[in-house]
């Protein structure tokens, strides 16, 4: 059995469509999912619950020598809002433009939320916080009835909501966060383990990011979902 962990949006993006991946290379090998945000996947990985964890790569410092890691490509920071709201030039807005609108942000469990706490203190912005939630979803749904700008990581799936993507910037440089795999240097990981962190890797190379910025709309297709291409259309 091989237990991972990871966050809420990365289980249902990426592993729903990877672990048939790896059950094919290695049919014998019991994957269990573990939900975990924030910091809590670490604890879990010094207690020995976990084998691997999926978090930021800043979650663990430099000098802490407890434990291992395999690169993940990063993930971006986005504004979600409606799709008729004139919001953002170019498929972007710089993180000083949004202060003035409510924002929809995942608690502060989560690592995006301390991400964008540290992106407006260093531009120098206080955010007008509407609501928070431990479901990303949530706060999709809230976007696109019109109660805020959802904040979201660019692994989040958005296809099935109706709402205007922009990347979010500070001095129109986007807002990025490495990922990356950890594990506990006083287990070994087993040869499938680290197969499974390879190839996770190499799907999630191919699938990010899972939303990106909305196309442009010309005027006939006002009020419509903005066009997204689908995973299978980037494979082609």
């Amino acid at each position: 059995m091989l237990k991972v962990a990871a966050s809420p949006q990365h289980i249902e993006s990426v592993f729903a469509q990877f672990l048939p991946r790896y059950a094919q290379r290695y049919p014998n090998v019991q994957v269990r999912l573990f939900e975990a945000v924030g910091l809590e996947n670490l604890a879990m990985l010094e207690r020995g619950e976990i084998d691997l964890a999926q978090n930021l790569l800043h979650a663990v410092q430099p000098d802490d020598r407890r434990f291992a890691s395999h690169p993940l490509i990063p993930y971006e920071l986005l504004a979600a809002c409606q799709a008729l709201l004139t919001f953002g030039k170019h498929g972007a807005i710089e993180i000083g433009r949004l202060a003035s609108y409510p924002l929809l942000l995942l608690d502060a469990g989560f690592t995006v939320h301390r991400t964008f706490d540290a992106a407006c203190r260093l531009a120098g912005v206080k955010p007008k916080i509407q609501f928070e939630s431990r479901a990303p979803h949530t706060l999709l749904a809230l976007a696109q009835a019109g109660h805020g700008v959802a904040i979201i990581p660019s692994a989040l799936e958005t296809q099935r909501y109706d709402l205007r993507i922009v990347r979010v910037t500070y001095h129109a440089r986007p807002l990025s966060e490495p990922l990356t795999v950890f594990w506990d240097k006083r287990r070994t990981l087993p040869r499938y383990a680290m197969a499974f962190c390879e190839m996770w890797a190499t799907y999630v190379r191919e699938v990010f990011p899972i939303s990106r910025p909305s196309r442009p709309q010309t005027p006939a297709r006002v009020g419509r979902p903005a066009s997204r291409r689908t995973r299978s259309d980037r494979a082609r």
